[in-house]
């Protein structure tokens, strides 16, 4: 064999995240971990491995027959593809087996003679021939579509990059007529990932045809368990890649899950701290119809925010449910604290100076137990409640003490930092946010349960509802 033809089977990861994807699914169907250690003969077996399996297909009619997966898969990734043209159902099987074995056949020191004599388009290498929507399985916007245009011969590409476009549905999940991929540049976390994928992918190929109903955000939900269960630091982004090169459908959309995200969510998985809290946390992102861990794997990827804010929200529910502060605040405390810090990139001596505010908000309104002085404080908080109005009221009651201020706390109830970080930072927003569940989570450190006659507590209850009624819709207008 000529070096050429050696350099064609040997696979080079590149820029593309669809080549890099099924360059690690070649070489877990090569029983590698990584396509660098691929030997020549590894990489021929993998080939042929593919090959074998759509050769399954030649005694199929229907995909939707059993047998009919990679057919399924095809019509999605390869459509007008040797698998499944337009003839098909006059061909026998032994042409169709013929058809395919030709469509996926590895060249020869013969063919070298007739390559275009052109680059790569991925890896710059010597391309082997010209390729286009039949072996690039690239779902991409309209403006973009992986077709040929006319006067051109189409992609130059060479053999191992082929190959790996070709292994590429191995490493993703195909249902729902869609190709969804978790990439990183992160090697060892793509490894594994595409690893658990392909593994995933020839189990299913070997099932009956089933009809499953998606669960929602259920793509979303598969790249957080894929970071939740991940053993050592991601060092890079996860990316969320959902395409399709049908006929009928040309898609491309990827979404980012940026690393300190994903290094926060796969600490929920191993500190305890954060583990014991992890839970309540879910709860509080759950609605009636979607679960809570398909939600927060939904807005960590398209609105990180919003994790925060119906965190808040969910307080203000059980509050106005119970008519008491409630202790879950205590268990989301920590969790709470680091994703503001981690995720929303709140500096971590703000984050600690608003915690110290709202033990002295706490001291304040936990003197009274009474709902009225509290539930002022809830409505300052609401959209279009005056909080900086309520701010300045008590912090002169404060300092002229006048009962307002406990022993031993400081003469200043609102410093000038505060301020600044509650009213003039580009983060107030959170920061406002943050403030509440702090200062609800020093109540219930303390203890406190608000009493009076039950119009007032039905009133605290119903103030509390409508807080978090204008919170989600003001989230929903952003």
């Amino acid at each position: 064999m000529s070096d050429a033809l050696i350099q064609q089977r040997t696979v080079i990861l590149t820029a593309s995240p669809l080549q890099r994807i099924g360059a690690f699914a070649l070489a877990r169907l090569a029983e590698r971990d990584h396509p660098d250690q691929m030997t020549v003969e590894q990489f021929d077996g993998a080939v042929g491995k593919m090959t074998e399996h759509l050769c399954l297909t030649a005694g199929v009619d229907k995909a939707s027959d059993a047998g009919g997966y990679w057919l399924s898969a095809s019509q999605a990734l390869w459509p007008n593809s040797k698998i499944n043209h337009p003839t098909r159902g006059k061909q026998s099987e032994s042409q169709r087996r013929e058809l395919i074995q030709q469509w996926r056949r590895i060249p020869r020191d013969a063919d070298i003679t007739v390559w275009p004599g052109v680059p790569c388009a991925y890896c710059d290498r010597p391309a082997c021939d010209w390729y286009g929507k039949v072996d690039i399985p690239l779902g991409a916007s309209v403006e973009h579509r992986n077709t040929t245009a006319p006067g051109h011969q189409g992609t130059p590409l060479c053999f191992a990059c082929v190959a790996s476009l070709w292994a590429f549905p191995y490493g993703c999940d195909l249902s729902g007529g869609r190709a969804t991929a978790i990439h990183s540049w992160d090697e060892d976390f793509l490894a594994r990932m595409t690893a658990v994928a392909v593994a995933r992918t020839l189990s299913i190929s070997q099932m009956p045809p089933a009809k499953v109903k998606a669960a929602p955000y259920a793509r979303e939900r598969m790249v957080l368990d894929g970071v939740r269960s991940y053993d050592r630091r991601i060092t890079a982004g996860v990316e969320l890649i959902v395409a399709s090169n049908s006929n009928r459908e040309q898609y491309l959309r990827t979404q980012e899950l940026t690393e300190p995200i994903a290094q926060w969510l796969r600490s929920t998985a191993r500190h305890p701290e954060r583990r014991a809290g992890y839970g309540a946390l879910l709860t509080t992102q759950a609605s009636k119809s979607v679960p809570g861990e398909a939600f927060l794997a939904k807005r960590v990827f398209d609105s990180p925010a919003v994790v925060l804010s119906r965190a808040v929200n969910w307080l203000l529910e059980a509050l106005s449910d119970r008519g008491t502060v409630p202790d879950e605040a205590i268990t989301l405390a920590a969790l709470v604290n680091s994703y503001c810090v981690e995720v929303l990139n709140l500096d971590e001596k703000d984050v600690t100076q608003l915690t110290e505010l709202a033990h002295r908000l706490a001291a304040l309104l936990g003197q009274d137990a009474r709902p009225g002085p509290f539930q002022g404080f809830v409505r300052a908080n609401a959209r279009g409640g005056n909080l900086d109005g309520w701010f300045r009221t008590n912090s002169v009651a404060w300092l002229l003490k006048d009962g307002h201020r406990p022993d031993g706390m400081p003469a200043v109830l609102l410093s000038t930092r505060d301020s600044r970080l509650l009213f003039d930072d580009d983060n107030r927003w959170a920061h406002r946010r943050l403030l509440f569940f702090a200062v609800i989570e020093a109540l219930a450190a303390r203890g406190w349960k608000p009493s009076g006659s039950p119009e007032e507590l039905e009133e605290l209850a119903t103030e509390a509802g409508k807080h978090a009624a204008d919170n989600d819709s003001e989230e929903e207008s952003r």
